[in-house]
């Protein structure tokens, strides 16, 4: 019986399309060890492949967040011990590199957004456009830090621009065109944090919309900014310090999955859960989840939740949370990675 070409074809893009929408989202981290490497778990088999970033780890595990982002299939690595950032595409079930962008000094933290990949590093932040799965090795905007001491935390991107953490004590926000009349520019905008003791590390972000999600850590808040002003505190659990001042608690790094926002508490070595909304944020429940390592970053989409801890300090761990309608989390499994890992993003 013959078969029209045409009907081949649209049996193969039919094929093409099913395999494209069955297939396992993928976990991705990053071993930060001399010589770099992509951790790429698959989310239904446990599968765990190690692909080259092609540059050097060794940013401080646990100074920073956002260490990998993606946008559709697409993902950004850095590279801290050699100034640059790695790009991935998705290809089945792996990623690979297809690029390597030069940045102007050593990068802690990625994020898509707004037509471009943006790149925190230790004095300045830049971004590059992005083209479909290509990302300009050119950078078509900058802005230094304002504080430039070298403790750049996070950078994400919203509807109003590009926000960044530094955490001796800043936050800060800076235009992102998307005009193509460049990027990032002029000098970024600080956030007023509250007065002290109130203003103790801020650190971890996360931006939807026009909000933007903001932990203050060493303080023990969560914290909502709309149009570059908080406008909602919420306190996490407490005592949040001991009789010596040491930290027992600390929401340092966000993530959302519809109204729930999840915090990484690294001295409690669990998670935290925030109820927000566009104008409020508040504790709804802590040890939501509970780890064995401190958690430096995590990750969500649709109704999975993946986060790395530090283990042991030598060996960390990736654990994968089903979530459901209540916000509540599901362990599906666990798995160990032999380095201080760093940075937490979701392929679907």
């Amino acid at each position: 019986m013959f078969i029209g070409k045409k009907c081949v074809y649209a049996v193969l893009a039919l094929s093409a399309a099913a395999s494209a929408a069955t297939r396992a989202p993928l976990f991705l981290t990053a071993t930060n060890a001399t010589a770099n490497y992509l951790a790429i778990i698959n989310t239904n088999t446990k599968q765990t492949l190690y692909v080259p970033t092609g540059g050097m780890g060794g940013v401080p595990s646990g100074s920073n967040a956002g260490g990998v982002a993606v946008s559709g299939e697409i993902a950004a690595v850095i590279n801290y011990g050699s100034s640059n950032v790695s790009i991935f595409e998705r290809r089945g079930d792996t990623m690979q590199p297809t690029q390597m962008i030069k940045t102007v000094s050593k990068p802690v933290s990625v994020a898509f957004g707004l037509g471009h990949l943006v790149v925190l590093e230790l004095t300045t932040a830049e971004s590059f456009p992005v083209y479909g799965s290509s990302v300009s090795a050119s950078a078509d905007g900058s802005t230094a830090l304002l504080a430039n001491d070298g403790s750049a935390g996070q950078i994400i991107t919203y509807d109003g621009g590009a926000m960044y953490t530094e955490t001796s004590g800043t936050v800060a926000w800076v235009n992102l065109s998307t005009d193509g009349a460049g990027g990032l520019s002029g000098t970024g905008t600080q956030v007023m944090l509250p007065p002290a003791p109130n203003n103790n590390t801020p650190l971890g972000l996360i931006g939807r919309g026009a909000n933007v999600y903001l932990t203050i850590a060493h303080s023990d808040l969560e914290a909502l900014v709309v149009n570059g002003r908080i406008v909602s505190m919420a306190e996490g659990p407490t005592p949040f310090v001991n009789s010596t001042g040491g930290l027992t608690h600390a929401p340092c790094w966000n993530a959302l999955s519809g109204q729930f926002l999840f915090a990484a508490d690294s001295p409690g070595k669990q998670l935290l859960r925030f109820l927000v909304s566009d104008t409020n944020v508040f504790l709804d429940k802590a040890a939501v989840a509970t780890l064995t390592g401190s958690p430096t970053d995590l990750a969500a989409a649709g109704s999975l939740l993946g986060v790395i801890d530090g283990g042991d300090g030598t060996t960390s761990n990736v654990s994968l949370f089903g979530i459901d309608s209540e916000g509540e989390l599901t362990l599906r499994f666990a798995v160990k990675i032999a380095n201080p890992i760093n940075g937490a993003a979701i392929v679907e």
